[in-house]
C-alpha cells in the first residue's frame, strides 16, 4: 500500500474513533475549566497562579486522554479496547454525535459565562476590594467619576540589571507629570509601584488601585540604543486605547526620558480627555548618581518600618549631596525626617529643624513645589503654627491635586482645628489616590479611635491589613482599635505581631507593657520594658520605662522623682508620653512633699515662655500649659496658674465637644474648683473607650483624683475597670494557652 493510502486510511481511523472529536472536546472542556477558576478565582481568594497550575494539569492531561481515545472505546457493555470490539457492532458514529452535543453543550456554557464576567461581574469587580472586610468601600467605585489612570512601573526587559534606574524613573517621571493635570486622578507611587514583578491581570490590578486606565510597558537597552513600548489599557474590558514605540540612541539618558515622557503624557491627556497638553516639567535632577539614589530613597520610604525610614534618610541625603540642586530630592528629604520624627528614631526638635532646612531649600530652588509646600506646611503644624501650616497646606494640594503626602498633612492639619468631618474627606481622597499605601488608613483610624467611632476604625484597619498583612503599622494600629474597645488581651497578642514583624522598633514592647500594665500585669509589663531597652537603650520609652513602672507599683516615689527630674534636665521627648509621665511622677510627688521647687525649675527650662511675665504662646502646648498652670497654682505664683488653667480651660472646649475629655481635663477641672464639670469630665472620659484603660490605671494612683475618690461615679469607673482587668487577664490565659 503506498504511503498516501496509508496515511489516508490512518486519518480515516482517526475519525472513526472519534480522537477528532474527543480532542476537540477536551479542548473546550479545558476553556470552560480555565474560564470557571478565571472567574471564581477573586470571589474565592485563590492565588494568582490557580488559573496556571490548572492549565499546566489539564495540558498534560491531553496526550493521555488523545490514546485513551485511540486505544479504547465506548460500547453498550462498557469501556473495551479497541482490539477487542467487533466492527459490526461498533457504536463509534452514535458516541461521535453525542460528543459532539456535549461539545456545543460546553462551548455554550463557556460562552455563558464569558458574557456574565464581562458584563455583571467585572461590571462590579472594582467595588470587591482587597479587603473583604469593607466591600462597601467606595474607592474603587469613584473610577468612573473622574478618569483615572495607574502607572504601572515599566519592565526592565535588558540584559543589563543596572538598568532598572531608566524604566523605574521613565515611569516615575510619567507620573509626576500625570499627577499634575487636574482633570485626571493619578494613583499614587507608593500603591502602583507595588505590582512591580507581577504578573496579574489588569483588570485585578485596575479594581485594587481604584482606576479606570492603566499605563504599562517596558524599557529594553543594548549599548548605546534604547526602545521603549508604552501602552494605555482600559481596565474594564482589556482593550489597548492608545500604544507607542520609542527607539532612540542613549547618548543623554535624562533627555530621552523627558522626550519620551512627554510625548506619551501628551498622548495620554488626549485619550483621557481629548485635549492636547504642552510640555510639562518634570522637576527632575540630571544627575545619574543623584536620581538613583533618589528612586532607592523613594523605595524605601513605601516600606513600614524604623530600619527603611533610616534608609531612605542616607539615600536622599546622596543623592542631594549628588546634586544640590536637586527640589524635589531635597522636599523628599525633608518628609523623611518628618517621617524620622513619626517613627520616633529622630527627636523633634532636631527632626523640624533638618526637615525645615531640606524644605527651604526645595522652595528656594522651585518656589511652588508641591512637595516642598507640603513638607513645610506640616513643619509649621508641628511648630503649633497652625494658620501658615492650613494656607501651605492649600498652595501645596492646589499645585499637586494629586500629591497624597499633601493630602495627609492636609487632613491632619484640619484634625488639629478640630474639624474631623472635612478630615474624613480628605483622607477617604488620600486612600482612593494610593489605596496600598498605609499612611491615609492609619491616621484614618486613629482619627475614628478618638472620635470613639471604633467600628469605623476596625473597618479601616482591616481594610488595610487585607492590604499588607505583613506591616508592624497595621498590627499596630488593629491592636489598638481592640484596646480602645477593652479588648485587651487580643490586643497585647495583635501588638506582639507587630513587634515580630518590626523587632527593631522600643516603641512596640513599651506599648505592650502600657497594655499589660492596664490588666494589672506589672511582671509581663516589666518584661517587655526591659525588651524595649534592649534594642535602644536611648530611645524615650526605654529611658521613661522604669518611671512608668515605679509610678504603676508606687516604689519610693521620692526616688522615682528624680529619676523622672533627671529625664526632663535632658529634655527628653514626649514620645508614647514621656515627657508627660515624668512630668506627671514630679508633681505628684512635689503635691506630695509641698517642695515645688525642682518641679517649677525644670518647667522653666523646657518651657520658657510660660515663666514670661506675661505667659507667651500659651498655644504651642496644650499639656505644657496644663503642667505649668498646676506648678504655679500649688507652688508658685497662684494668679499665673488660674490665668494659665483659665485659658486652657476655653481653648480646649472645642476639642473636648469633638474628641471627648481626657484625664487631664478631669483634673483641670477640679484644679480650677469646678467639681461638677470635673464630675461631668469624667462620665465623657469613661464613656470614651480610647486608652481609657491605661488612664484609668493612672486615675487609681493620682492623688489629684481623692477629692472625688468617693463619687459613685468615681467607684463605678474604677469597678468596671477592675472587673475587665479581670477578665482580660482569664482571656490571655485562655489565648496564651490555645
Amino acid at each position: 500500500m503506498s504511503s498516501d493510502n496509508q496515511n489516508h486510511s490512518f486519518f480515516k481511523e482517526l475519525k472513526r474513533r472519534n480522537v477528532y472529536r474527543v480532542g476537540l472536546a477536551y479542548v473546550v472542556f479545558t476553556w470552560l475549566a480555565l474560564q470557571v477558576v478565571d472567574t471564581l478565582g477573586p470571589i474565592l481568594g485563590l492565588p494568582d497562579w490557580t488559573p496556571r497550575l490548572v492549565f499546566t494539569i489539564l495540558a498534560i492531561g491531553f496526550p493521555a486522554v488523545i490514546l485513551f481515545s485511540w486505544a479504547y472505546e465506548l460500547t453498550p457493555d462498557g469501556i473495551k479496547r479497541e482490539k477487542d470490539v467487533d466492527r459490526s457492532k461498533s457504536i463509534t458514529s452514535h458516541t461521535g454525535q453525542r460528543l459532539d452535543r456535549i461539545t456545543i453543550g460546553v462551548l455554550l456554557i463557556t460562552v455563558g459565562i464569558l458574557l456574565t464576567d464581562r458584563f455583571f461581574i467585572s461590571d462590579a469587580a472594582p467595588t470587591q476590594q482587597v479587603a473583604q472586610t469593607d466591600e462597601a468601600s467606595e474607592q474603587a467605585s469613584s473610577a468612573g467619576d473622574t478618569p483615572s489612570i495607574a502607572v504601572l512601573p515599566f519592565a526592565n526587559m535588558s540584559d543589563d540589571q543596572s538598568s532598572a534606574y531608566f524604566s523605574d524613573g521613565l515611569a516615575d517621571t510619567m507620573l509626576h507629570m500625570l499627577a499634575q493635570v487636574d482633570e485626571i486622578r493619578v494613583a499614587a507611587r507608593t500603591s502602583s509601584f507595588q505590582f512591580r514583578d507581577k504578573s496579574m491581570d489588569v483588570g485585578k490590578i485596575g479594581a485594587q488601585l481604584g482606576v479606570s486606565t492603566v499605563l504599562e510597558g517596558s524599557v529594553q537597552r543594548a549599548g548605546d540604543k534604547v526602545r521603549v513600548t508604552a501602552q494605555l489599557i482600559d481596565v474594564k474590558n482589556g482593550f489597548h486605547l492608545w500604544s507607542g514605540n520609542y527607539d532612540r540612541d542613549l547618548n543623554d539618558v535624562f533627555a530621552i526620558q523627558d522626550e519620551i515622557a512627554n510625548e506619551v503624557v501628551a498622548a495620554l491627556k488626549v485619550s483621557l480627555l481629548g485635549e492636547v497638553i504642552g510640555t510639562m516639567d518634570r522637576d527632575q535632577t540630571d544627575n545619574l548618581d543623584a536620581y538613583t539614589e533618589y528612586l532607592l530613597g523613594i523605595d524605601a520610604m513605601s516600606s513600614s518600618s524604623s530600619e527603611s525610614i533610616r534608609k531612605a534618610v542616607g539615600h536622599l541625603r546622596a543623592a542631594v549631596e549628588h546634586d544640590p540642586n536637586f527640589s524635589r530630592g531635597w522636599a523628599t528629604l525633608s518628609n523623611a525626617y518628618l517621617d524620622m520624627e513619626a517613627y520616633g528614631i529622630m527627636a523633634r526638635p532636631e527632626a523640624i529643624q533638618s526637615a525645615e532646612e531640606a524644605a527651604f531649600r526645595a522652595l528656594e530652588l522651585v518656589p511652588e513645589l508641591s512637595e516642598g509646600l507640603a513638607a513645610l506646611g506640616m513643619i509649621k503644624l508641628l511648630q503649633n503654627q497652625s494658620g501658615e501650616a492650613g494656607e501651605l497646606l492649600k498652595r501645596a494640594i492646589e499645585r499637586g491635586p494629586n500629591n497624597v503626602v499633601a493630602l495627609t498633612y492636609y487632613g491632619q492639619y484640619l484634625l488639629a482645628e478640630a474639624r474631623p468631618a472635612e478630615a474624613a474627606i480628605v483622607f477617604e481622597k488620600a486612600t482612593r489616590l494610593d489605596p496600598l499605601a498605609e499612611d491615609a488608613y492609619l491616621v484614618l483610624a486613629s482619627q475614628y479611635l478618638i472620635l470613639n467611632r471604633i467600628d469605623e476604625a476596625l473597618v479601616v484597619i482591616n481594610r488595610f491589613r487585607a492590604i499588607d498583612p505583613d506591616n508592624p503599622n497595621a498590627s499596630g494600629s488593629y491592636s489598638f482599635a481592640l484596646a480602645a474597645r477593652g479588648d485587651y488581651a487580643e490586643a497585647i497578642q495583635a501588638m506582639q505581631v507587630a513587634h515580630e514583624q518590626d523587632p527593631f522598633d522600643p516603641e512596640i514592647p513599651f506599648t505592650i507593657a502600657t497594655m499589660f500594665l492596664a490588666i494589672d500585669l506589672p511582671e509581663e509589663a516589666k518584661r517587655w520594658l526591659d525588651r524595649a531597652a534592649e534594642i535602644d537603650p536611648a530611645h524615650p520609652c526605654s529611658r521613661v520605662g522604669p518611671v512608668l513602672l515605679n509610678y504603676y507599683l508606687q516604689n519610693d516615689n521620692a526616688a522615682n522623682a528624680r529619676l523622672a527630674h533627671a529625664l526632663l534636665e535632658d529634655g527628653i521627648p514626649n514620645r508614647r508620653s514621656a515627657r508627660s509621665i515624668s512630668l506627671r511622677v514630679m508633681l505628684d510627688h512635689a503635691k506630695e512633699s509641698g517642695d515645688f521647687g525642682p518641679y517649677l525649675e525644670v518647667m522653666d527650662k523646657l518651657y520658657p515662655h510660660l515663666f514670661d511675665d506675661p505667659p507667651t504662646d500659651l498655644e504651642k502646648s496644650a499639656m505644657a500649659t496644663y503642667f505649668a498652670g498646676v506648678g504655679h497654682a500649688h507652688g508658685g505664683d497662684a494668679e499665673r496658674g488660674r490665668e494659665l488653667l483659665d485659658w486652657l480651660a476655653a481653648d480646649s472646649e472645642r476639642f473636648v465637644k469633638v474628641y471627648g475629655a481626657d484625664r487631664n481635663m478631669v483634673d483641670l477641672r477640679l484644679e480650677l474648683g469646678d467639681r461638677d464639670g470635673a464630675l461631668q469630665a469624667l462620665d465623657d472620659f469613661s464613656a470614651h473607650k480610647f486608652d481609657s484603660e491605661y488612664n484609668a490605671m493612672l486615675l487609681q494612683r493620682d492623688p489629684t483624683f481623692d477629692a472625688i475618690r468617693e463619687e459613685p461615679a468615681f467607684v463605678a469607673l474604677m469597678q468596671d475597670y477592675d472587673r475587665n482587668a479581670a477578665e482580660q487577664r482569664q482571656r490571655l490565659q485562655a489565648l496564651n494557652a490555645n
